[in-house]
């Protein structure tokens, strides 16, 4: 529900400024931009429990903010990257056992961009795809059994075997690929709604006999900025 109404805004939001395109004002941007931006959104895991079925998890609040640069390559085309702070994780529930687990994970996060950027009405729309890597800051698991909730702190290994049960463990890498589509005015004023697919296991190595586990990244916000 929440992503259907991300869309519906963003559609609006492109849809209206184009619109207006009989008193267009074209306006020559050829260099660099600077910009700065903060949203919000919702974040999961999708992949494989251990036995190698599909996991049923919930979506989380998830939060990021940070800076991007964008570059002239040809015409309408822009290279876009730039750093984030990003909050992402996952909920689950096992009802029979009455389970609840509640992940958050701090990551620090570059994007690239291929971006296409042609003007409309009284700005530019935005169209953008491409990979992102990101590494492990810090994290929480908190699960709730019953009545009783324990709260363990994360830590990045890519084998957690044979490493004391007082942490949880995560791979502290991850990379996927990343799209987004929004509205930039000419006064520098930008949204836009972004989706993210990891592709790589965020669980580590555990040594385990036949273990399927698989976990990756999945997420959309909605990001808002200024461009200078």
């Amino acid at each position: 529900m929440q992503t259907r109404l991300f869309a519906v805004i963003f559609i609006l939001s492109i849809l209206f400024p184009a619109a207006l395109g009989q008193k267009r004002k074209l306006k020559t941007d050829t260099g660099p931009g600077f910009g700065v931006l903060a949203g919000g959104g919702v974040q999961t895991f999708i992949g494989k429990n251990y036995w190698g079925d599909k996991l049923d998890n919930n979506f989380n609040p998830a939060l990021h903010a940070g800076a991007n640069l964008i570059l002239p390559v040809f015409g309408d085309f822009w290279v876009q990257s730039g750093i984030n702070f990003s909050l992402k994780g996952s909920r689950q529930h096992i009802v029979i056992d009455d389970i609840s687990k509640t992940t958050n994970l701090a990551y620090v996060e570059v994007p690239l961009f291929v971006l296409f950027r042609p003007q409309a009405g009284e700005g530019y729309i935005l169209l953008g795809a491409g990979p992102y890597g990101a590494y492990g800051l810090f994290g929480k698991e908190r699960t709730k059994v019953g009545p009783v909730t324990t709260e363990l702190n994360i830590k990045f290994r890519d084998n957690a075997t044979d490493q004391p049960a007082s942490y949880v463990y995560y791979r502290g890498l991850d990379a996927g690929a990343g799209a987004l589509i929004g509205y930039e005015m000419y006064n520098g004023l930008f949204a836009h709604l972004n989706g993210q697919l990891g592709l790589m296991k965020l669980n580590p190595d555990y040594s385990l006999p036949n273990d399927q586990t698989s976990k990756k990244n999945l997420g959309f916000s909605l990001s808002a900025g200024f461009r200078f």
